[in-house]
């Protein structure tokens, strides 16, 4: 019988989601500064100027990917337990 502790699997699970959940975070913070500086305090323009903010396609993509690898294992974590 296998004893009930950290095994090679649950810490990579546990190391995986920990990393997938920082990404996530990383990128919702990097949405509420650009969310931020849309809003809040938008760049004076002389002339109407058609508005992109490069970092948002990254920062979307960071939080899309970061909760569906954090979701996965942390599923396959509570199947674990």
């Amino acid at each position: 019988m296998v004893p009930e502790g950290l095994t090679a699997w649950k810490a990579y699970l546990y190391a995986v989601s920990f990393i997938a959940l920082i990404v996530a975070i990383l990128g919702g913070v990097s949405l509420l500064a650009i969310a931020v500086e849309v809003f809040v305090y938008p760049a004076p323009q002389p002339y109407p100027v058609p508005h992109y903010y490069p970092e948002l396609p990254g920062s979307v993509a960071q939080v899309v990917v970061g909760l569906i690898v954090w979701g996965y294992h942390w599923m396959l974590l509570k199947k674990e337990h």
